[in-house]
């Protein structure tokens, strides 16, 4: 007996997507993280932010911690993000929800959630950066060697906000000249050693002398004479935020490694 042609079952039952459905609030926390991710990653922008900021913390830190010490039930000197937020809106803090938002994260050190606004005092550049950036500096880290040739390899740095210097650099000899090839500037973050300052010196003036010195003074002599492994902070040279970074003039000389030409011997300080 032929069987009797039936209705083709539509696909059954429909599988359930592994995605579990965002609530509203889980929805906009999303949107907010993602928008804080995008300002973080516009470094000017971010940056010119957090320049912003730690001037207004630094003005406003007696009235911000009163305010707070209001809002901090249990007293112990921490605020939840939620807390945070809503007392600097109080103070009517000069930012948007998302660099609000962006700014608690900055100053969440151990990114547990809270926010230690005691630290107020110190401002922005003295804390923890959450949003690490690799700066290409001198001063590097050895990581693992090469597991088949053993050599070790380097690596940059990562620098937890930087502060800058604004440096000026002046060739001693001519220090008198008031425009002059060999004296010009360039901004460095204050952890950059002598040496990198004088392999700076070398690129800008295209320069194959191995003999350079870096003097504070311009009175060339051993007092003044700075040290290749030395780091302007280190010297007292702390520096500032991007946008206002601390002014520094420095003096540098150097000599030819050759000896018997008077042309060159006249000449290297004059071509650049």
């Amino acid at each position: 007996m032929p069987l009797k042609k039936g209705k083709k079952k539509s696909g059954g039952k429909r599988k359930k997507s592994g995605k579990k459905k965002l609530t509203k609030a889980e929805r906009e926390k999303e949107k907010l993280e993602k928008a804080t991710e995008l300002l973080v990653s516009n470094e000017d922008s971010f940056d010119s932010f957090v320049d912003r900021m730690d001037r207004w913390l630094t003005s406003n830190t007696h009235k911000a911690i009163e305010l707070f010490r209001k809002c901090d039930v249990d007293g112990d000197g921490v605020l939840t993000y939620d807390e945070f937020k809503a007392g600097m809106i109080d103070l009517e803090a000069p930012c948007s929800s998302v660099e609000l938002h962006a700014l608690a994260k900055n100053i969440d050190k151990d990114q547990d959630g809270t926010i230690d606004y005691l630290e107020f005092s110190k401002g922005l550049r003295y804390t923890e950066h959450t949003y690490e950036r690799p700066l290409l500096v001198t001063t590097r880290v050895e990581s693992q060697p090469c597991s088949v040739c053993k050599v070790s390899l380097w690596q940059p740095s990562v620098v937890h906000r930087p502060t800058y210097i604004k440096l000026h650099l002046r060739l001693t000899t001519f220090d008198n000249l008031r425009s002059y090839p060999g004296h010009f500037t360039v901004k460095v973050n204050s952890h950059i050693s002598i040496y990198g300052i004088i392999e700076i010196i070398k690129e800008e003036m295209h320069l194959s002398s191995t003999n350079i010195k870096v003097f504070r003074g311009k009175v060339r002599d051993v007092c003044n004479l700075l040290e290749a492994d030395d780091t302007l902070d280190s010297l007292g040279y702390l520096g500032g935020t991007k946008n206002e970074p601390e002014d520094l003039t420095l003096y540098y000389d150097y000599t030819t490694d050759f000896h018997s030409c008077p042309v060159l011997l006249t000449d290297h300080y004059f071509i650049k």
